[in-house]
């Protein structure tokens, strides 16, 4: 697969899905052009967390090249060679931490140098997964599609209005990726989770946390949540709670919810929303959470020529994005196939809701980064 594609621009509308088309762009090399970027906001062009993301890509790449209008309506990307090593960025706190680690674990597989990343900015947000999920769940997913030594650690948290948090990404490369078939979803065997709050009362996690086993226990017995209660220096600026939440199976499969709590919220309440979040996510059945699909469909696509397979629930509306752009930039088509509930396929059981069975060949997709000197 030839990296840079001196072809016309690929032109797309809006910034929905900025993040997916600059990534698919330093994968495929082919130039993009985006256009119309908040035309008629109070705030008129790209966010200041989009330049952010594209200072990282500057930060991690070489020989990109970004151009904007004076208006920043207007977007003109030509993508280089990612070539990874040490970075560090203040994310801002207008988007969590979550944001841009998600982004990461898109490139990092595909780059010269091992990735040693450091963010700084909001650990638990209200829009993206927050760094718990990230460390526990986003990196399992890594590891069974091969990078096996991608990890977040956290340093500080730092919870929303002002942050303060800090974490540190790291992963190793990989020359190509092998295809993988995800079909058994197997039976959950245990629930594991973190209740975290800082500058807040010490009596707010066990609250979160009995709550919660409150609920659990009536399904399961082995539910354990880790209490990280921090005060000081770690703690970050802002005072906050969050609660993440995440299944394991007998197969291996990892289903995940995260929620970070609005002001006023109650312990309990917290705990309650996510627990039903978490018993809603198993309902829907398959191997891969709702926040994970676009990850895995992803590398399904540049795995090499042969077929991948996966279960997943219903395809959110940004995993839909990520095929119809997967097809524009790759030329790879799924296959999609809808599993009713009762049906004796592997994978379904009772009580589970209809699952989606998506197949495809990879484009053959080879890091023709790591070759270079």
């Amino acid at each position: 697969l030839n990296h840079f594609d001196m072809t016309k621009p690929l032109k797309f509308t809006g910034d929905s899905d900025f993040r997916q088309l600059l990534a698919l762009s330093l994968l495929s090399g082919k130039s993009i052009i985006i256009e119309d970027i908040r035309p008629n906001e109070d705030n008129l062009g790209v966010a200041d967390y989009q330049i952010k993301l594209l200072k990282l890509i500057n930060d991690l790449t070489n020989g990109t090249k970004t151009k904007l209008n004076e208006t920043g309506t207007r977007l003109v990307f030509h993508p280089g060679f990612i070539s990874g090593g040490e970075v560090d960025l203040d994310c801002g706190v207008e988007r969590s931490l979550g944001y841009y680690l998600e982004f990461l674990v898109c490139l990092a597989a595909f780059s010269k140098q091992k990735f040693s990343i450091t963010l700084k900015g909001v650990t638990h947000g209200f829009k993206d997964p927050n760094v718990d999920t990230v460390k526990h769940v986003t990196m399992s997913y890594c590891k069974k599609l091969g990078l096996h030594s991608a990890e977040v650690t956290i340093k500080k948290r730092g919870f929303p209005p002002l942050g303060g948090g800090e974490v540190v990404f790291t992963s190793n490369t990989l020359k190509l990726i092998k295809p993988f078939q995800w079909l058994d979803p197997g039976k959950i065997k245990r629930i594991r989770g973190v209740s975290s709050c800082a500058r807040m009362s010490p009596a707010t996690n066990p609250r979160i946390i009995d709550k919660c086993r409150g609920i659990l226990n009536s399904f399961i017995p082995d539910v354990y949540i880790y209490n990280e209660h921090l005060k000081g220096a770690n703690s970050g600026l802002s005072s906050g709670c969050s609660l993440s939440l995440y299944t394991e199976s007998t197969t291996g499969v990892v289903l995940s919810v995260d929620q970070t709590a609005q002001s006023q919220t109650l312990p309990e309440d917290l705990a309650t929303t996510t627990t039903h979040s978490l018993l809603d996510t198993i309902y829907e059945g398959g191997c891969v959470d709702a926040l994970h699909q676009p990850l895995v469909l992803l590398f399904m696509a540049l795995t090499q020529n042969h077929v991948s397979q996966v279960r997943t629930g219903l395809l959110t509306p940004y995993s839909i994005s990520w095929l119809r752009n997967i097809k524009t930039f790759f030329g790879v088509v799924f296959k999609i196939k809808r599993d009713r509930a009762g049906d004796e396929s592997a994978g379904s059981r009772k009580g589970m809701n209809s699952t989606m069975l998506l197949s495809c060949v990879g484009v053959g997709f080879q890091n023709m980064n790591r070759s270079m000197t």
